[in-house]
């Protein structure tokens, strides 16, 4: 069986995007609609390429409601995904996503907090979730990977600024939950030293 390094996405791979929410009513941080929208995170390919070379299996797990919403289309969604697997040299195949809506109908069990695209990953691609690492920048992610039974977690910091909201939110929500990750860290850089070393 494989290890396999789990990914987030928006916020992890990616850098989210402020735009105004119809859903929400307001301008919130949400992922890229549009290949335009798409910028990666400093760091993301040298952690990426560094965790082949160690042996992990990389592996996206996302939620993605934009499409069932009607904010983004499918269309949209796979040249942006095309885009991340040729930036990151992965198959199509390791990315796993939930296109369901938060509290649409009966629950999902794919929908992050839930760990079912764990699930999915380790049947399809062979995976020991017990020797396998989770990068997020949510609590979602953190919670999940550990339902999930996944070895070690590590919690990206966003810090507010002109850009981004930042996920200070996340962090109090993991503590109150006491759901904590093995690691925090504050760039993608510290988390392939923190990687070299588990």
């Amino acid at each position: 069986m494989k290890k396999a390094l789990f990914l987030d996405r928006d916020g992890t791979v990616n850098k989210m995007v402020k735009k105004y929410s119809r859903s929400y009513n307001k301008i919130i941080e949400d992922t890229p609609f549009s290949l335009q929208e798409l910028v990666f995170n400093d760091g993301i390919k040298e952690l990426a390429d560094g965790a082949k070379k160690i042996g992990y299996k990389l592996i996206i797990i996302t939620n993605q409601p934009s499409i069932i919403k009607g904010e983004s289309s499918l269309k949209d969604y796979e040249e942006i995904t095309k885009k991340i697997c040729e930036f990151l040299k992965i198959d199509r195949s390791s990315i796993f996503e939930c296109f369901h809506k938060e509290g649409y109908s009966l629950e999902c069990n794919c929908r992050k907090p839930s760990p079912g695209l764990f699930l999915m990953a380790k049947g399809m691609h062979d995976i020991d979730l017990k020797k396998s690492v989770m990068i997020g920048d949510s609590w979602k992610d953190i919670k999940a990977a550990k339902t999930a039974g996944i070895g070690k977690t590590i919690f990206l910091r966003r810090m507010e600024n002109k850009n981004q909201f930042g996920n200070r939110e996340d962090e109090e929500k993991m503590r109150e939950l006491k759901i904590l990750p093995d690691f925090f860290s504050d760039d993608l850089m510290e988390v392939h030293k923190i990687l070299k070393n588990i």
